[in-house]
């Protein structure tokens, strides 16, 4: 009776440290889910426009790009082109269009802004669309970890860093 007892007790011994990595595993494994959602870049749909969101919080370019806040290919942008804002940059209003970029300041539609950062995406003259008008359709480009619309990438794209 006493051999019995021990080999139940062995087995539920294991059992529960089985049950307890499983458990560890599933809490490592949402943690990682949860991390890649919320760490990803976003499009954030501001009414008719949409807000680009960098994937990663800091960049390694240090060109200067600037101009009154506006929409541009139905993305914010500035200066004539599309930003991509730092992660973190979140609409704080909708009409009249407000966001917050971390560590800089909130802005609205025709605010001027200067920015750090580099280019994303520049259409050089001679590009295909103008090569090819109508040929060729628009697609949708990631830059910085977030998809860009098609109707804004037509434009020239910059990544802002965080300031």
């Amino acid at each position: 009776m006493m051999r019995f007892s021990r080999h139940r007790a062995a087995w539920y011994l294991v059992a529960s440290a089985a049950v307890v990595c499983l458990v560890a595993w599933y809490l490592v494994a949402s943690a990682a889910v949860v991390c890649l959602v919320a760490c990803g870049g976003r499009a954030i749909p501001a009414g008719d426009v949409t807000v680009l969101v960098s994937k990663w919080y800091r960049g390694g370019n240090d060109a200067g790009h600037g101009g009154r806040l506006e929409v541009v290919g139905g993305c914010l942008g500035a200066g004539g082109w599309v930003i991509v804002w730092p992660h973190g940059t979140d609409v704080v209003e909708e009409d009249p269009l407000r966001i917050e970029v971390p560590d800089y300041g909130t802005f609205g539609l025709g605010d001027d802004v200067q920015v750090g950062g580099g280019v994303g995406l520049e259409h050089m003259p001679g590009d295909w669309l103008e090569r090819f008008p109508g040929d060729v359709e628009p697609a949708p480009v990631e830059v910085a970890g977030v998809t860009v619309p098609a109707e804004c990438a037509e434009h020239n794209i910059f990544v802002a860093n965080a300031p």
